[in-house]
């Protein structure tokens, strides 16, 4: 009986987990990849899941499309021209990023290693994947980034409405009396 209670709960969060992947056709991605072969393949796997898809080979063009297209989740590849695998373009690329936008940038590549991650992760990527990806790590990393991309934007929102309420004392109301 206790290995079928664990068999149906292993059955139940992979079904919760595979419903949040399928659920989650909102938000916007930008990918970059010197590949245009990976990058075909992101766009036709990441389709079905997400609202608008970006890619492009040049990393140069990241500000432009930060600003015109607005990601809420940018895929990066760590290595371009410049060297095959150091990733030090990577997290060039990644530093200029989180300076304009500090949310939500997953990065990937094909020389992965501890450290690269460690390194990634401590720079301010929302996550490291290695290349080849497997999909439904990779759906279910975009999923996080984009709910987390969703909850800072809301904590954001909401501290802005506190800020605008102001401070009790500076709306001219006097309190007139206490409640225990």
């Amino acid at each position: 009986i206790y290995i079928i209670h664990i068999f149906a709960t292993l059955r139940m969060i992979s079904y919760r987990r595979q419903n949040n992947i399928r659920n989650m056709k909102n938000g916007k991605i930008l990918i970059i990849d010197d590949n245009e072969d990976v990058l075909f393949a992101l766009n036709l796997l990441l389709e079905p899941y997400v609202e608008q898809i970006k890619v492009t080979t040049q990393p140069e063009r990241i500000e432009h499309f930060m600003s015109t297209f607005v990601p809420d989740v940018i895929l990066l590849d760590m290595n371009f021209r410049r060297d095959a695998i150091s990733g030090q373009e990577g997290f060039f690329w990644l530093e200029k990023i989180k300076a304009a936008d500090p949310d939500a940038v997953v990065l990937f590549t094909a020389y992965a290693d501890t450290e690269k991650a460690v390194r990634a992760i401590k720079a301010g990527a929302t996550d490291f994947i290695p290349k080849p990806w497997e999909k439904e790590k990779l759906l279910a990393t975009i999923s996080a980034a984009l709910r987390l991309r969703e909850s800072r934007t809301e904590v954001n929102t909401l501290k802005q409405r506190v800020e605008a309420l102001g401070n009790p004392e500076d709306t001219g109301f006097e309190i007139i009396g206490e409640s225990d």
